[in-house]
C-alpha cells in the first residue's frame, strides 16, 4: 500500500508538471514560430514543420519525458561530486537520449561539438552517441517512393536491395541501379512520421530550455535549443541536402582527391533522395596509430597516410577560408576513403551534407582577427575577438578573462625577445612567414583551442553557434590529420592558406 501511495504521488507530480508544460506550450509557443533568429544560406522555412503540432500532444510528450529525465536530474546532484559517478551519470544520460527518440539523439550529438559550453569529459561521452535505429518496413519504402518520385519502385530502379545498408534516426539507405542503366545509386528514404515526431520534440526541448534558463542564464539554453532546431530541420527535408551536394561539387570540381556524391537529376524530393553510390571505408580505419607507436615504428605512416592527412586539411581549409561554406555536421563516420583504379593515392568523400554553415561578413572578419592574433601572438587582440563572438557578454568579467587568455597564450606560445642581430632576423622572418617556425608537438592546436574553451566556460563567455561550429571544425581538422599522420605539423601546413587568403573575399557571405 505504501508503495502504491508513493507511486500515486509521483504520478500526480509528473502529471502536474506535464499539465503545466502543456498549458505553457499553449500560451507561449506560436505554432508558426520561427526556430531561427538569423538567416543563413539555404535556410529552411520551419512553418510547415510545426504547423500541425497540437498543444495537448506537447503535454503528453512532456509527461513522458519527465518520467524519463526527472530521476536522472535528481541523481546528478549526487553524482557530480565524484568523477567516477559523474562519468557513470553521463553514460546513463547518453543511453536515455538514445531511448527517447531521434531528436534527442541528434541533440546529444550536437552537444558533443559544443566544447565551449559543456565540459570536455561530457562532450567526449556524447560523441559516442550512435543513431542506428530499427529499419522501417519495405512496404512503407515502396509507398513513399511512389508518392515522392511519382512512379512505382519497379519503374525507377533495377536490382533494388530490399535490406537497407544503414538506418539512422532520420532516414535509411538502400543500394539499387537506375532503371535501364548500369548506374549504381544510393536511395535515402526518411522514416514514417519523422517530421511530426521531431516537430513535437522541438517544442518540448524549447519548453525545457525556457524552464531551465533562469537557473543558468549565461548558458543561453533557449539560444542553444533554437540553433539545434535549425540544424535538425535542415535534415528532415532532403532537398536541402541535394542543393548542398550540388554546391560542394561545384566548389571542389577541380579537386582530384576530394569528392562528394552527385544527386541524380530529377530525383531529389522532400522525403526521398537518390544520389550516386560511393564505395569506400570510414576514415577512422585509416588511422595509423598513436604517436608513441609511430615513434617506435615510423613505417606505420605510409606515403598514402601523409597524402590523405594533407588532403583532409585542404578540405577543411577550402571550405572554411576560401568558400565560406562548410559541412557543419562532420564526423569520422561520414567521411569515406576511396581509391581511383589507376591512382595508388586515396581520395576523400563526404556524406550527409544536410547541415552546412556560412558566416556573415562580421563573423568572418572576427574569425580572421582571431586567427591573425594567434599567428602574431597578440593575446589581448585574441581576447577581444573571442568577446566579439556574441552581441552581449553580460556574465563575463572582461578584465579577468583577458588576463587569463594572455597567460594561456604565453604559456602555450611564449614570446621570444630577440637580442642579437641573428635572433632579430629569425624572429621577424618567422613572424612574417619567410622562415619556418619550430615544429609544434602533435596535438598542439587541439590543446591550445581546448584551453581557450576551458577559459570560455570558466568566465562564462558567450559564443554564438556559427563561431562554435567554426572552432569545432578547426579542432576536428587537426585531430583527424594527426590521427592519420601524427608526424604532420598542422599549424605550419595551414599557414600558407591563411596568408594567401587573408585579403581575399570568400565566394559568399551569409545574409
Amino acid at each position: 500500500m505504501r508503495v502504491l501511495k508513493v507511486a500515486k504521488r509521483v504520478f500526480l507530480v509528473v502529471g502536474s508538471i506535464g499539465g503545466a508544460g502543456a498549458g505553457y506550450a499553449y500560451l507561449s509557443i506560436e505554432r508558426t514560430h520561427r526556430l531561427v533568429e538569423y538567416k543563413v544560406y539555404n535556410e529552411p522555412d520551419n512553418e510547415a514543420l510545426v504547423k500541425n503540432v497540437r498543444w495537448y500532444w506537447v503535454g503528453f510528450r512532456f509527461v513522458h519525458l519527465c518520467v524519463w529525465y526527472i530521476p536522472l536530474i535528481l541523481a546528478y546532484v549526487v553524482c557530480v561530486r565524484w568523477q567516477a559517478s559523474y562519468r557513470l551519470w553521463c553514460r546513463a544520460l547518453k543511453r536515455w537520449l538514445e531511448l527517447t527518440g531521434p531528436a534527442f539523439v541528434k541533440l546529444g550529438q550536437w552537444i558533443a561539438i559544443r566544447s565551449d559550453i559543456f565540459p570536455k569529459d561530457f562532450c567526449d561521452i556524447m560523441s559516442e552517441l550512435h543513431d542506428q535505429v530499427t529499419p522501417h518496413s519495405m512496404r512503407y519504402t515502396r509507398k513513399l517512393i511512389r508518392e515522392q518520385l511519382g512512379k512505382p519502385l519497379e519503374e525507377v530502379f533495377d536490382d533494388f536491395q530490399t535490406t537497407p545498408v544503414g538506418s539512422g534516426s532520420i532516414a535509411q539507405v538502400y543500394f539499387a541501379k537506375l532503371k535501364g542503366t548500369s548506374q549504381e545509386v544510393a536511395v535515402k528514404v526518411t522514416h514514417p512520421d519523422v517530421r511530426e515526431k521531431i516537430a513535437l520534440d522541438f517544442f518540448c526541448i524549447q519548453l525545457m530550455a525556457k524552464l531551465a534558463d533562469p537557473l543558468a542564464r549565461w548558458m543561453d539554453y533557449p539560444g542553444i535549443a533554437k540553433q539545434f532546431a535549425r540544424n535538425l530541420s535542415l535534415q528532415v527535408d532532403l532537398r536541402f541536402e541535394a542543393d548542398n551536394l550540388d554546391t560542394f561539387n561545384r566548389n571542389f570540381a577541380d579537386s582530384k582527391y576530394i569528392s562528394f556524391p552527385k544527386p541524380v537529376p530529377g530525383m531529389a524530393a522532400e522525403l526521398v533522395l537518390v544520389e550516386e553510390k560511393v564505395d569506400g571505408e570510414p576514415i577512422h580505419k585509416w588511422y595509423s596509430g598513436r604517436p608513441e607507436e609511430i615513434a617506435k615504428n615510423p613505417s606505420l605512416v605510409t606515403p598514402a597516410h601523409r597524402h590523405l592527412a594533407k588532403k583532409g586539411a585542404d578540405l577543411f581549409l577550402q571550405m572554411i577560408i576560401t568558400d565560406n561554406f562548410f559541412h557543419a555536421d562532420i564526423h569520422p563516420g561520414n567521411v569515406l576513403v576511396c581509391r581511383h583504379p589507376e591512382d595508388p593515392m586515396p581520395y576523400l568523400v563526404l556524406l550527409d551534407v544536410g547541415v552546412t554553415q556560412c558566416l556573415t561578413r562580421h563573423q568572418r572578419d572576427t574569425s580572421h582577427q582571431l586567427m591573425a592574433s594567434i599567428v602574431l601572438k597578440d593575446w589581448p587582440r585574441m581576447a577581444d575577438a573571442l568577446l566579439s563572438m556574441s552581441g552581449t557578454q553580460n556574465f563575463c568579467d572582461v578584465e579577468r578573462f583577458t588576463t587569463d587568455i594572455i597567460k594561456h597564450g604565453e604559456a602555450m606560445l611564449p614570446v621570444h625577445h630577440p637580442k642579437t642581430f641573428e635572433e632579430y632576423v629569425y624572429h621577424y622572418g618567422r613572424r612574417f612567414g619567410l622562415i619556418a617556425h619550430a615544429k609544434k608537438k602533435t596535438g598542439f592546436a587541439t590543446d591550445f583551442v581546448q584551453g581557450i574553451f576551458n577559459l570560455v566556460q570558466k568566465h562564462r563567455v558567450k559564443i554564438d553557434p556559427p563561431f562554435a561550429s567554426l572552432l569545432f571544425s578547426c579542432l576536428l581538422m587537426e585531430k583527424v590529420a594527426n590521427q592519420i599522420d601524427p608526424t604532420m605539423d598542422v599549424v605550419m601546413y595551414c599557414a600558407p592558406w591563411f596568408v594567401s587568403n587573408a585579403f581575399k573575399a570568400p565566394k559568399r557571405y551569409a545574409v
